[in-house]
């Protein structure tokens, strides 16, 4: 089973997190990607996250008829501060190869993560770039990483320009996201009043 987990806030999921995901296990012949809300995200400001659990559901709806995709909890349940290092080492026996997929402005930071050392040595990175600059970019970070033992592989798929800031600025301005997230997500976030 080669298995990569694709963590966030996913707050909310959109359809720009799917196409990735399915791009990514395509493109590296991934049998699952799973997809991890965070409960509280590292390095990031977390003052306008939904609840933990309607993230969920919304990944959930989101991955639904997609073989590939699933969504795991471990995050949620496990609370406190969502280490990517904790959740490797949690599901490292559930797969013959671990992946951990990041976009280009994570990668960048992944020194900086807690215990970045066991993300590199039990995980193969799966980095998407946003750009061809980006792609040159990476490959330089990768050259700094190397010496820990990371591995690293930079998919020729860019992320798409859609952002989970962008649908809740539309979902509080009373603009149609029907174009940004999966139809399940919208009727969602409507009949939970999300993001208003």
């Amino acid at each position: 089973m080669r298995r990569a987990i694709f963590g966030g806030s996913f707050n909310p999921v959109h359809n720009d997190h799917i196409k990735l995901a399915l791009q990514l296990a395509d493109e590296f012949g991934l049998d699952k990607v799973t997809m991890i809300p965070t409960y509280v995200t590292p390095l990031k400001d977390n003052s306008a996250i939904a609840d933990g659990m309607h993230r969920f559901r919304m990944c959930q709806l989101a991955v639904e008829g997609r073989p590939q995709l699933e969504v795991s909890d471990i995050e949620l349940r496990r609370g406190g501060m969502s280490y990517t290092s904790d959740t490797i080492l949690a599901l490292k026996n559930d797969a013959d190869e671990l992946f951990l997929i990041v976009g280009a402005d994570m990668y960048v930071t992944l020194d900086q993560w807690h215990e970045f050392r066991t993300i590199f040595e039990n995980a193969t990175i799966l980095v998407a770039p946003r750009n061809e600059l980006d792609y040159n970019s990476l490959e330089e970070k990768y050259n700094e990483y190397k010496p820990y033992g990371c591995r690293t592989l930079i998919s020729r798929n860019y992320v798409g320009p859609l952002s989970s800031t962008a649908v809740r600025s539309a979902v509080k301005a009373g603009q149609p996201i029907s174009e940004m997230v999966d139809c399940r997500v919208e009727e969602y976030i409507k009949s939970h009043e999300l993001y208003r």
